[in-house]
Order: structure tokens, then C-alpha cells, then sequence
């Protein structure tokens, strides 16, 4: 019995934090919705997979720094536990996926809901993907 052992990491060459590609996800400004987390995200033709993403909790929203830094720590959270659901769906095509989570919520969220949320805008980022592969 050969079980693949899931790496549920954050990696630093997953971050977004170039400006250059940042201003390139909204420019595109392909995004989707569920509940309060939006995001936004852009697909570039590459050698190979890769994605790079970013967490946002604006400062308009959420006025104290405590609870910005909590919602952004919830989302990376929820992503690094839910990130295999766009890896695995997609599987390896030559393509980098940029996206930006921004939380929009006005009250506290729970975890378990940013997690669902979280694991929703992967499955339907993973299905635009493979779509939009076929395109290429």
C-alpha cells in the first residue's frame, strides 16, 4: 500500500509579492465570490504549473490591525490546509495561476467557515483552470 503523504506547507516561492505581478491579477481582473472572501486571479502561460498567492484584509473594512492580521492568518491557514484541492484537480499544466484572496467580511469569521469558503474558491478556480488550458 503506497499512500502519498500530503506536504501542507506555505512555501516562500508561493508568495505573490512582486508589484509587477500583482498589477497584472488586476488587470486582468478575472475574480469569483463565495460569501465574504473574494478572489482574484489571473492565468499566464508558462513552462510549467505554478501559482503564487496573496492575502488582503483592507484597511476600509477592517480599521483594527488585530483584525486584519487575524483574518489574514485564517485565510493563509485555510489555503495551506485546502491548497490540494486546485493541485490535484488540475494536475500539471503548463500554466501560472496568480491569485489574491480578500476578505470582505465586517464581522469575525470562524475558521471552519473560512475553510469552507476557502475549499469552494478552489474548486471552481481548479475548474476554470482546466478549462481555460484547453484553450491554450
Amino acid at each position: 500500500m503506497s499512500q502519498t503523504i500530503r506536504q501542507y506547507t506555505y512555501k516562500r516561492a508561493e508568495h505573490l509579492k512582486q508589484q509587477k505581478l500583482i498589477d497584472l491579477v488586476f488587470q486582468q481582473n478575472k475574480s469569483m465570490r463565495v460569501g465574504p472572501l473574494k478572489m482574484v486571479y489571473a492565468i499566464v502561460p508558462a513552462n510549467s504549473f505554478n501559482y503564487q498567492v496573496a492575502f488582503v484584509a483592507p484597511k476600509k473594512i477592517h480599521h483594527l490591525a488585530v483584525d486584519r492580521n487575524r483574518n489574514k492568518r485564517l485565510m493563509r491557514e485555510a489555503f495551506r490546509l485546502n491548497r490540494h484541492i486546485m493541485t490535484d484537480a488540475v494536475g500539471q499544466p503548463p500554466v501560472q495561476v496568480l491569485f489574491i484572496f480578500i476578505a470582505q467580511n465586517t464581522e469575525p469569521m470562524a475558521f471552519a467557515d473560512v475553510s469552507d469558503y476557502m475549499s469552494r474558491l478552489l474548486t471552481q478556480l481548479s475548474e476554470k483552470v482546466a478549462k481555460n488550458c484547453v484553450n491554450l
